[in-house]
């Protein structure tokens, strides 16, 4: 990927050969073979190194169809905050090196029912055994003026923010602050904070019952009408609508 991207899906990433590395909200993110990698692609993020002789399986979820699986919370509220989980056990690794490139054939030959209901079990058999204070020693902080900034972003993404006050934070003058952040990230300060802040209102709207104008608020948008407008931009439908298909509420 030449620049950072986002989707609404679940991507699942399984490396059968060679060395990634990924950036998501800010890491470098280094996988190795067999190792089992998945995030949620709403938030922004980027394939910046890949080996020659690469060889890995990339799979979307629906997101509607991870949050009907009622996977435990702890897992799922951990990926729709934006974590990057990954994977390595030695003896689950030999059945995914296997399952996976299979299910990445039938659901490109369009049959996904059995599959989805395969990766599934794979999920819940993780999800059972995760452990959220585990540490991923292939996650290294990213340390430059523009990461900075977008770390600052992400931490603080429900207050007002400007592009001012962001380049105040890390010492640089806006307009060459603004320069640096879309050299880096292929967006402008403000469409990654209005990324993020929609990637959070997604995650607000799926787990929670708050109403439409509360979510807008907690999620830093100053108005209703700027809320819908960001929404529909990134997503493509109103908030009323995705909460409708996704929870029938």
């Amino acid at each position: 990927m030449s620049l950072p991207h986002r989707h609404s899906d679940i991507e699942l990433n399984l490396l059968l050969e060679g060395a990634v590395t990924y950036v998501h909200r800010e890491r470098f993110i280094k996988l190795a073979p067999r190792e089992l990698a998945i995030f949620w692609a709403a938030i922004p993020h980027q394939l910046i190194e890949r080996d020659p002789a690469c060889d890995f399986c990339i799979l979307t979820i629906p997101l509607e169809s991870l949050l009907g699986w009622k996977l435990p919370e702890a897992f799922t509220q951990a990926l729709l905050m934006g974590e990057f989980l990954v994977n390595f056990n030695a003896t689950s690794a030999q059945i995914d090196c296997l399952q996976v490139p299979r299910w990445h054939e039938e659901l490109s030959a369009g049959l996904p029912t059995v599959t989805l209901k395969e990766i599934e079990s794979r999920l819940w058999r993780w999800a059972m055994t995760w452990n959220p204070r585990s540490v991923r020693p292939q996650i290294a902080e990213i340390d430059s003026k523009a990461s900075r900034m977008a770390r600052y972003i992400v931490d603080n993404f429900a207050e007002p923010l400007t592009v001012e006050r962001v380049a105040r934070e890390v010492g640089l003058h806006p307009n060459y602050a603004m320069t640096c952040f879309k050299q880096t990230y292929g967006m402008t300060i403000l469409e990654y904070t209005l990324q993020y802040r929609v990637a959070q209102s997604q995650r607000l709207l799926v787990t929670g019952d708050n109403s439409v104008l509360d979510v807008a608020m907690r999620t830093g948008f100053g108005s209703l009408s700027a809320f819908y407008a960001a929404f529909r931009r990134y997503t493509g439908q109103t908030p009323r609508a995705m909460r409708q298909a996704l929870t029938g509420r």
